[in-house]
């Protein structure tokens, strides 16, 4: 069996497996420390949560402890939704404590959009306190997580946060600027929802383009953009981890025209999904 390939987070210097594992939902569902379990196993390194996903930095730090090594190759990101220095220092503890960690490798000011990034970015602001907790080594990296193209490429040209995490699929190309950008900037490109988001994968079955739209293409869309540094697809399963990490140990870089042709199908579900009736009640 081939291993997962890994790409360079950036200027953070970390190799990291380029399929990575988004936690937010895993902590719900029964199975969900042996899914993290098979995705360490099956050479997943990286992992990100948050202070918003109940549980689920509890159960990563849980995983984490039955690994031989504590979890010393595991490479973890968590974030915080508060916006002053205060609260986003609360959380940050709260987070080592529930990780069971003395360091994050990357900690992230989470969803800051237009007018959350003024309080993150001002005096008093989270990102005092991520710096603080990087001088003193609770936090070795910092990032920022965001669904606004304008606040990406502010936080981008601040030269502040050593990673973005942003959505990118064939259904939301609105951070293609920012992927960009980033790379000519040496930041680290963490990329969400390549799925298209929560619900979208119903939305795709049992329709003309549940094939032709199929999870396993969608995360080869993402993972032939050389310019991502790791994409994170939400997982509660052990079979949804071993059939993402299937996909990322045998899939062949998508053509421009491959990728061409799914923005296409992608463009135009989402057309005829806005115009579809609604069923009766």
């Amino acid at each position: 069996m081939s291993s997962l390939r890994k790409r360079r987070l950036g200027r953070t210097g970390l190799w990291v497996s380029e399929l990575g594992l988004g936690a937010a939902h895993v902590a719900g569902v029964a199975e969900g420390e042996e899914t993290l379990l098979r995705a360490f196993a099956l050479g997943i390194d990286f992992v990100e949560t948050g202070r918003l996903y109940k549980g689920s930095e509890y159960l990563i730090g849980q995983a984490l402890r039955r690994l031989p090594d504590r979890g010393a190759g595991v490479h973890v990101a968590s974030k915080t939704l508060r916006r002053s220095r205060n609260g986003a220092r609360r959380d940050l503890e709260r987070s080592l404590d529930h990780l069971g960690l003395e360091t994050i490798d990357i900690y992230q000011a989470c969803n800051v959009d237009d007018e959350a990034w003024e309080a993150v970015m001002a005096p008093g602001g989270a990102l005092d306190a991520l710096r603080e907790a990087r001088e003193e080594g609770r936090v070795r990296f910092i990032g920022i997580s965001s669904h606004s193209a304008r606040v990406l490429r502010l936080a981008i040209e601040s030269g502040a946060f050593d990673t973005v995490q942003l959505a990118y699929s064939p259904f939301s190309r609105a951070a293609e600027a920012a992927i960009r950008l980033a790379r000519r900037r040496d930041i680290g490109v963490i990329v969400m929802k390549p799925f298209g988001g929560f619900g979208m994968l119903g939305s795709l079955k049992h329709s003309p383009y549940e094939e032709r739209l199929s999870a396993g293409r969608l995360l080869r869309y993402a993972l032939s953009n050389a310019q991502v540094s790791v994409v994170i697809p939400g997982v509660r399963f052990p079979g949804e981890v071993e059939e993402n990490v299937a996909l990322a140990q045998t899939y062949e870089t998508m053509t421009a025209s491959e990728r061409a042709r799914v923005r296409k199908l992608a463009e135009t579900f989402m057309a005829e999904a806005a115009v579809a009736p609604t069923k009766p009640r």
